[in-house]
């Protein structure tokens, strides 16, 4: 079922709920007039747990913002291994690039349980596009992107296995794909996602996970990842 078929003109999330979800700096630094079209011009899109969002070659179809739900932005290896590259959750965006050069999508978005999504259509992204604060908003969107990207490129080529899970955690406490920081202590992520994150093991990053865990840095729980020592955890991120 593609995402079309799932588009519907009525907002089941209300306005103002929207607006607290979206209501991040990042959000904000797109000026009223912004807010209002993409809360009220949107649609909703639901995706139901494993389904794509986009696929990786397929036509630019617009801009999302995760209302509920997580997605995935990943790709398969040629062995057939998935490689995740970020977690979108509520209040982020994805889909920036290819609407503003019109290219196929680079790589596939998946949800990995069921979610709903904010879907702001190829024309009215060219209209928002005509406001200097939205503009300046989607740039700070993409340098965000290509920061985190350098980013992990350092990582692979300099860091021990150890330090690249306790930055790629740290990251996650931010937000994995926010424009600008957030905070929280709590992660809900399997070692499963983890794993595939890191381009590691699941054994591995147990085993790295369990040396963390006995720092006192974090505690481990199903389906979540408590950091009870951000400071221990930084510490740990350069070694």
């Amino acid at each position: 079922m593609t995402t079309k078929q799932r588009l519907h003109p009525g907002m089941s999330t209300p306005h103002t709920e929207l607006l607290r979800i979206f209501g991040d700096a990042w959000f904000e630094s797109v000026g009223s007039a912004s807010q209002e079209l993409l809360l009220t011009q949107g649609r909703l899109v639901h995706v139901r747990s494993r389904e794509f969002v986009v696929r990786k070659g397929d036509a630019a179809n617009g801009l999302f913002g995760v209302v509920s739900g997580v997605l995935a932005a990943s790709s398969l290896l040629e062995d057939g291994r998935q490689m995740i590259f970020g977690l979108l959750e509520p209040g982020d965006w994805c889909g920036e690039a290819s609407s503003l050069d019109g290219l196929p999508r680079t790589h596939d978005i998946h949800a990995l349980r069921n979610s709903e999504l904010l879907h702001i259509s190829p024309p009215l992204f060219e209209r928002l596009m005509q406001d200097a604060s939205f503009v300046r908003a989607i740039a700070v969107l993409q340098t965000a992107r290509i920061r985190t990207m350098f980013s992990f490129f350092e990582d692979a080529a300099l860091r021990s296995t150890r330090a690249r899970v306790v930055r790629r955690l740290l990251r996650l406490a931010r937000g994995d794909a926010s424009a600008l920081p957030r905070s929280r202590r709590v992660i809900p992520i399997t070692h499963e996602t983890l794993s595939m994150m890191l381009g590691i093991t699941r054994q591995t990053l147990s085993l790295e996970l369990k040396a963390l865990a006995a720092t006192g840095a974090l505690s481990l729980s199903y389906g979540r990842i408590a950091i009870e020592s951000e400071q221990t955890l930084s510490a740990l991120s350069e070694v």
